[in-house]
């Protein structure tokens, strides 16, 4: 093979490797080609204790604490006072310890926390806005309380999710003193 044969193919070659070079680098800044992104490590962390956190909230009856933990989007389809009502009447982990026990990271900006407590599992989606990780509710987990707090009782009721699992805290040791 001749010199001027030779150059045409090593111009392509050396064409290609800087192509390759130049997608692995954009890949490396935005994770894959559709910019998507893992959070790291710390990140995770951080959205499983906000989701530990909020677990904590359901299970001590704090609904309007749970209710500001929701995305801003959750928050304006349903109103904290529905919400409030829905749980004061229906509260079935309450009192009950609730464990987040693995995370999955979907992209920089969301992490699926699953969780365990009384018989029960879940996944709680956990999404980056502004400077915190919120809970970011379905749009099937919203439905129920779209209605008013009457409805949303009555699907809970339903589906069994009101008031069936819940434990007692037990009485307080009398002192000795």
């Amino acid at each position: 093979m001749d010199r001027s044969a030779r150059l045409p193919r090593l111009a392509a070659v050396a064409v290609a490797l800087v192509a390759v070079a130049l997608l692995s680098r954009a890949q490396d800044v935005t994770g894959s080609p559709s910019g998507a992104t893992r959070p790291d490590a710390s990140a995770a962390r951080s959205a499983r204790t906000a989701a530990q956190t909020h677990l904590g909230l359901l299970s001590g009856g704090d609904w309007p604490g749970a209710w500001a933990d929701w995305s801003h989007g959750a928050r304006q389809r349903v109103p904290r006072a529905t919400y409030v009502r829905v749980h004061r009447t229906c509260h079935p982990l309450l009192a009950v310890p609730l464990h987040a026990v693995r995370t999955v990271a979907v992209d920089s900006r969301t992490v699926d926390v699953h969780w365990r407590g009384g018989g029960t599992s879940g996944t709680l989606r956990m999404v980056h806005e502004g400077e915190r990780w919120r809970v970011a509710m379905t749009g099937d987990q919203l439905a129920p309380y779209t209605r008013g707090p009457d409805s949303a009782i009555a699907v809970l009721r339903r589906r069994g999710a009101c008031g069936s699992v819940t434990s007692t805290p037990a009485s307080p040791v009398p002192s000795a003193g």
